[in-house]
């Protein structure tokens, strides 16, 4: 399991006044996607970190991340492995206090040390496809049958209620009440209500 407090290993000291044309290189493994709750699960990707300008307080890197990550598939669950190839641009800045607009990264200018780890993960999630899905006919079959009799069976649940439904307020009031009664006795299994939510979602 990777340890966050080695976070530091992805430090690049800003003070360094040789920085400008050095070349760093992070790698980021399954210990430390599982470490990050986002959307990857594990992965191995190599980062190659290149200060291209560093000038009156102002650094410019190329930051180029290739390898591959795994997520799960929006369709069936499965693990989804995915090709990474991302070449994105990172500006920092020394300041007063550390802070991110999106656009630019201030490092305190008391410890000069920008922490790379956060940027590297947001390109390479953001240089996923976002559709998150196999590729036609290679999903987990056995998943998507389930999913296909769990709909089957609650297309024809809901059928039967709709041709049974009466008229009457007083008997709907009756019926929901029934309703309620049944489902505290038979509780849906939460794991079905989230792949209801996932079909409904490539449904639409």
């Amino acid at each position: 399991m990777f340890d966050m407090e080695k976070r530091d290993d992805y430090n690049i000291d800003l003070l360094d006044s040789n920085l400008a044309g050095k070349t760093f290189e992070f790698q980021v493994n399954d210990a430390v996607f599982e470490a990050i709750d986002g959307l990857i699960d594990r992965g191995n990707v190599k980062s190659v970190v290149k200060c291209t300008s560093a000038s009156q307080g102002l650094f410019r890197f190329c930051i180029h991340s290739e390898g591959v990550v795994t997520t799960p598939c929006n369709r069936c669950l499965a693990d989804l492995e995915l090709r990474i190839d991302t070449t994105n641009e990172l500006m920092a800045k020394l300041g007063d206090d550390d802070s991110d607009d999106g656009n630019i990264i201030t490092v305190n200018h008391e410890s000069g040390f920008l922490n790379v780890l956060q940027p590297i993960y947001e390109f390479i999630a953001l240089s996923m496809p976002i559709s998150l899905v196999h590729e036609p006919g290679m999903c987990d079959k056995a998943m998507m049958e389930e999913l296909s009799k769990h709909q089957a069976t609650r297309s024809s649940g809901e059928d039967a209620k709709d041709d049974e439904m009466p008229n009457d307020e007083t008997a709907d009031s009756d019926e929901v009440s029934d309703d309620a009664n049944r489902s505290e006795r038979n509780p849906v299994d939460p794991r079905w209500e989230v792949l209801k939510k996932l079909v409904d979602n490539n449904k639409n």
